[in-house]
């Protein structure tokens, strides 16, 4: 393939890494001072041409990476987070067009089999009250979003599965108990740590932890590469947690 990176940090680093290891040609790799100086149809003239660009920018550049990738026909992954609030109106020109599009908050194939367990678990901890139920999560101190979207995605997934958690929050308030029925989501901001997602589960006489921690930045760029991959030929909005359960529901293990 043919790729346009979109962010020149150390994740579309690691990006490039990962594509020219799997044999693809990363044509341009497009930084803050380059993106900051294009508008939508100039940005649409540096994708063309382009079997795919993928998207590790920042939350506000995302709208016209979707809008210049939908008017230059090229398929985009965004791994970027922090926009889904405004997913609407962002997705509204992939979504006229039939643009081939892969979004998720992390593309990590582990995170993804995480996220599994944590469903199954919060199914088998619903029936028994004794036990409450946590999240953490610990990324690097340049992150700026919080909670992650990871974080936000295993949230709603506690709240649908444990019938005694109505919402969740990552906030506390002062002089006061908390809320049971609330999950209590917290944040870690430290260095340089790629990713850490923690669920706690807490019982009278005993705890369960399950967590996921990223050992560096190459696994999220491997399912972003292979995400890439996997949108040829085809179109419409899809979530890399689709897409990869479409492969591992298949058994086709190997090809993510």
């Amino acid at each position: 393939m043919r790729l346009v990176l979109l962010g020149a940090g150390r994740m579309g680093q690691a990006v490039a890494d990962e594509a020219s290891g799997r044999g693809h040609d990363v044509a341009d790799v497009l930084g803050r001072a380059e993106l900051e100086g294009l508008d939508t149809s100039a940005l649409a003239g540096k994708l063309g041409g382009a079997d795919a660009a993928i998207d590790f920018t920042v939350a506000g550049q995302v709208g016209r990476s979707v809008a210049a990738a939908a008017e230059a026909g090229v398929r985009l992954i965004v791994g970027t987070t922090g926009w889904s609030d405004d997913a609407d109106a962002v997705l509204a020109p992939a979504r006229r067009t039939g643009l081939g599009l892969v979004h998720g908050p992390n593309f990590s194939v582990g995170v993804h089999v995480f996220a599994r367990i944590v469903r199954e678990a919060a199914r088998l901890i619903d029936p028994v009250d004794d036990y409450d139920v946590y999240l953490r999560e610990e990324h690097h101190r340049h992150k700026v979003d919080h909670p992650s979207g990871t974080a936000r995605r295993l949230a709603d997934l506690l709240v649908e599965g444990v019938g005694r958690k109505t919402s969740w929050s990552a906030e506390l308030h002062d002089g006061r108990a908390h809320d049971p029925a609330v999950l209590q989501v917290g944040s870690v901001r430290s260095g340089e740590i790629p990713g850490t997602h923690v669920v706690g589960l807490e019982g009278p006489h005993d705890a369960i932890e399950l967590r996921h921690t990223a050992r560096s930045r190459a696994g999220f760029a491997h399912g972003a590469v292979w995400a890439a991959e996997w949108v040829q030929g085809r179109t419409g909005i899809h979530t890399f947690e689709d897409a990869l359960d479409q492969v591992l529901g298949a058994g086709e293990h190997d090809r993510a």
